[in-house]
């Protein structure tokens, strides 16, 4: 079964992430071909608006950890450039992105949430950044997507404790702005999506990129202040440790 699908409505288009499996964690590869697709999809003349859903009962649980078992810091680092990659493809996409979250958003799948216009999250999910705990050094674009939305104090709770939200305290942080009954979060994504395909493509271009300008400052990166992505030794342990905790479940 292919991990990223498409499908489209008229003048929408709904990408799903994942296969069901590891609560569609996303692999290198996956990102990749997000990114292509979401090119693709906004190249189309004929699309207005983009929905990502999740297969099955969950959105994304973030970068399959599979992959990172040995890795080197290098390895690391190139995964979360080409995550970072997919992620600014989604908020300079000259559409509209719809974000329809059940189940979990977290770590690379809270980003993935975060980079979207809207996301309508099922009123049992929870999303957050519990990237800490791995050894995963926050980078300032990470940091950004949260705390342009929450501001600095509930981004520090956010990422110091690692602790996921649930949709409603979500919503009241103002980390997403939409709750909805479990089940309901493609049906209601879509009814959004299909309101702003309406539009005129150009209008909703332009109050993308003046949002950008308003709502986010993006980040210098490189230079001294520059951090690796992850702390190897605590990475490898906190890895190792996941996967024997699955292990014994």
């Amino acid at each position: 079964m292919t991990r990223i699908a498409v499908t489209t409505t008229g003048s929408v288009a709904t990408i799903t992430l994942g296969d069901g499996r590891r609560r569609n964690a996303l692999r290198e590869a996956d990102w990749v071909r997000l990114d292509a697709e979401i090119a693709r999809q906004c190249d189309d003349g004929r699309i207005h608006a983009i929905v990502l859903t999740g297969h099955g009962t969950t959105f994304c649980s973030g970068s399959d950890l599979s992959e990172w078992a040995g890795a080197t810091a290098g390895d690391v680092e190139h995964s979360l450039t080409v995550i970072e990659q997919c992620l600014r493809r989604i908020e300079l996409a000259p559409v509209p992105v719809i974000a329809a979250v059940e189940g979990v958003a977290a770590g690379a799948g809270c980003q993935l949430a975060l980079a979207c216009d809207i996301a309508v999250l099922a009123e049992s999910a929870r999303i957050g950044m519990p990237i800490a705990r791995l050894g995963i050094q926050a980078s300032p674009a990470f940091v950004a997507r949260v705390s342009s939305r929450t501001g600095a104090a509930s981004a520090a709770d956010l990422y110091l404790t690692g602790r996921l939200l649930d949709a409603r305290e979500a919503r009241d942080v103002g980390l997403i702005t939409r709750v909805v009954p479990d089940s309901e979060t493609l049906r209601a994504a879509g009814e959004i999506a299909a309101t702003v395909a309406a539009h005129p493509v150009a209008a909703l271009s332009a109050a993308k990129h003046a949002l950008r300008l308003v709502t986010r400052t993006d980040p210098a990166t490189g230079g001294s202040d520059e951090v690796p992505a992850v702390a190897l030794q605590e990475f490898h342990s906190a890895v190792d440790s996941f996967f024997a905790r699955r292990t014994s479940a």
